[in-house]
């Protein structure tokens, strides 16, 4: 993202190259509302795939399956996401559109605990387990460390695996 200027971004969309600082007060301003608009993207397109889905399980599988195909299409967007230029950005409305993610996600975990399809605790940490396994797993792919040799060509099975593992030990 060091590469991007206000400049430039100005020149690219066929405007003065000056036009971009009338909107923005910054490089960074600007980065957090492309992240806000890509966080706002993969929640509808969750919250579509979770609609759809029968079931507390299902949905969580839904979601899971939707942030695995986007970031793995769309790896500058995610890295953008979750890159450091936008954890540090000092404007909110990247941090909502991303809490508003994390809750839609947590509340989905914690449904699945309450049906019985996840165990007990709190929904906060198993949210945390699976989406730090999952991000991993598309880190390690974006990066081309996908290898199939070390279980690490397939992000989406792997997600699909941790689940399985996790709604086996729902009884422990």
């Amino acid at each position: 993202m060091a590469a991007v200027t206000l400049r430039a971004v100005g020149e690219r969309a066929g405007v003065s190259r000056q036009a971009p600082y009338k909107h923005f007060a910054d490089k960074e301003e600007l980065l957090s509302v492309v992240a806000a608009g890509y966080f706002e993207l993969v929640g509808g397109m969750m919250e579509e795939a979770s609609d759809a889905a029968s079931d507390p399980f299902g949905r969580l599988e839904a979601v899971g399956e939707v942030y695995v195909r986007f970031a793995l299409a769309n790896p500058h967007r995610c890295r953008l996401m979750f890159g450091p230029e936008v954890k540090g950005s000092p404007y909110p409305g990247v941090h909502d559109a991303a809490g508003a993610l994390h809750r839609r996600f947590v509340r989905i975990v914690a449904d699945c605990q309450e049906a019985g399809e996840l165990p007990a605790g709190d929904p906060v940490e198993f949210a945390a387990l699976i989406y730090a396994t999952t991000h991993g797993a598309v880190d390690l792919a974006m990066s081309g460390h996908d290898e199939e040799a070390k279980g690490l060509d397939d992000p989406l099975s792997l997600m699909r695996l941790l689940l399985a593992h996790l709604r086996a030990g729902r009884d422990r």
